[in-house]
């Protein structure tokens, strides 16, 4: 499979294929009834492309942090996103002050000496800058704690335990995906080439360099570098990207049909989500017919996981007189 089938490939793993999959499972497997979709994070572009796509098959929408942008805009994402991480990282760092210097320790180390990780890679400071996109999640402050706690054993070297769970925070085994379909999600139609948007966005903020200190963490970004350094994804690089460049993509939202959408949609927005702005995500809801949100600070981007999210969201929907099946 060349560059080009590779790109080809991966363009049907998007949002409208999705919905295409699951609608064969309604029709072949719930003889066609109406359902309600319950979604997390990305669950969330998920459900406007099927509002976009398939309304007729949805009873109730219920989103957890995951009402993205539209028109779906890259730029104006990373624009919210590196802002957000910094404070994510300053927010670390208060709650850990002796960690300034640890990590500042780690990073120093990593960019003076071939660090090598069980698998071979080698440790990079931006692989190492990259795990702070578990700063969204609980208790994502505290495993960056435990880790970087556990660095260094005696004579200064890193221990086994600190490179081993570096590596499988960062190697992608699990979900190899993930970053070469990141940016791919905010491509529409003809919205243009998405051209690295999060590395366009890292160049003109000079904080996060990997030099600087206090290091900042990134965040939920892709990064040229990643597929390049990291084994799981150096055979990505070719078609990946030529989806940076793609010009014309499949239509995964009908703006208008999202506006005079009749199906009741309950949306928890997070405010403080390190991952999907809160700001856009109120603008999408202010433009989508019948939906509602719910503001909180409660809760991190895995709020999902509370056991009371869910329920004050079909609450929502129960409460305006909608379905709740």
């Amino acid at each position: 499979m060349d560059a080009q089938q590779g790109a080809d490939y991966l363009t049907h793993f998007r949002a409208d294929s999705i919905v295409a999959d699951l609608e064969q499972v309604r029709k072949r497997i719930y003889g066609g009834t109406k359902w309600a979709t319950l979604a997390q994070s990305y669950g969330g572009w998920l459900t406007l492309s099927y509002l976009s796509l398939s309304p007729e098959a949805l009873a109730a929408c219920y989103v957890c942090g995951g009402i993205p942008g539209t028109p779906p805009n890259a730029d104006a994402v990373y624009a919210r996103t590196f802002p957000r991480v910094a404070a994510k990282t300053a927010e670390y760092y208060r709650r850990y002050p002796d960690d300034v210097a640890k990590v500042a320790a780690i990073a120093d180390h990593l960019a003076g000496e071939d660090v090598r990780l069980p698998d071979g890679d080698r440790l990079t400071v931006e692989r190492f800058q990259s795990l702070g996109c578990d700063f969204g999640m609980k208790p994502g402050f505290e495993r960056m704690h435990w880790l970087v706690e556990k660095a260094f054993i005696r004579g200064g070297r890193f221990s086994e335990s600190f490179l081993a769970e570096a590596m499988s925070r960062s190697a992608c085994a699990g979900n190899p995906l993930y970053w070469p379909l990141q940016e791919t999600i905010y491509g529409n139609v003809d919205n243009g080439p998405l051209n690295w948007a999060a590395q366009r966005a890292r160049d003109t903020r000079p904080e996060f360099d990997p030099e600087r200190r206090p290091m900042l963490f990134t965040g939920e970004m892709a990064f040229p570098w990643m597929f390049d350094q990291i084994r799981l994804l150096k055979g990505f690089r070719p078609a990946v990207t030529l989806l940076e460049h793609r010009q014309r993509w499949s239509r995964i939202y009908d703006l208008d049909r999202l506006a005079n959408s009749a199906v009741p949609v309950a949306a928890a927005v997070y405010f403080d989500d390190m991952y999907v702005d809160s700001g856009l995500q109120l603008d999408t809801l202010s433009r989508l017919g019948n939906s509602q949100a719910w503001i909180t600070n409660e809760y991190e981007h895995d709020g999902i996981g509370s056991g009371t999210v869910f329920t004050r969201l079909r609450e929502i929907v129960r409460d305006r007189g909608g379905e709740i099946a």
